[in-house]
């Protein structure tokens, strides 16, 4: 029994530990202004949800990086019988620029694929991504990594838009 028991406390000792350290269960901490996370733009006029979809896998496939899904959150959200505007998120990857991330550092694998969401707010549809600027920025990337970094934010900033304006 006696067993038991410091096993269980060593346990539950560890599970402390854990907890203690996983930022996922601070509850206070800064506040965060969502809309300077991420960049949004709206559909230009005259380009309807589809176009800007073709359009951005245009130009994804024009800059190398690769359509790999979508997540049409909208049309599952209608199965379950509530009602929703458009909210898809589109799914884009360089995988020998993730290779090179992740390689670098594991952590990168959390912002795998880029992506970018369709949303209808306010009245009108937008395209939103995160700001990777804070990203490359924030983590103080340097050489090879900065440069490929930014290729990848350069990449998702001209799907982005080529989805707004429906160029394609």
């Amino acid at each position: 029994m006696r067993r038991f028991l410091t096993g269980a406390a060593l346990a539950l000792g560890t599970a402390g530990i854990c907890y203690a350290h996983n930022p996922l269960n601070a509850i206070k901490g800064p506040h965060i202004d969502l809309d300077k996370t991420v960049i949004k733009v709206p559909l230009a006029k005259g380009v309807s949800p589809k176009d800007a979809v073709q359009a951005m896998k245009i130009e994804a496939n024009t800059v190398n990086m690769k359509y790999v899904g979508d997540l049409p959150l909208s049309k599952q959200l209608k199965l379950m019988g509530i009602k929703s505007g458009i909210l898809t998120v589109y799914e884009f990857c360089s995988p020998p620029i993730a290779h090179i991330m992740v390689e670098a550092d594991p952590a990168f694998a959390a912002y795998l694929p880029c992506r970018i969401t369709m949303v209808a707010s306010r009245g009108r549809v937008w395209l939103e991504m995160l700001n990777l600027n804070m990203i490359i920025n924030g983590a103080h990337l340097k050489g090879k990594m900065r440069s490929q970094a930014l290729r990848v934010r350069n990449d998702l900033d001209s799907i982005l838009w080529a989805g707004a304006r429906g160029n394609w």
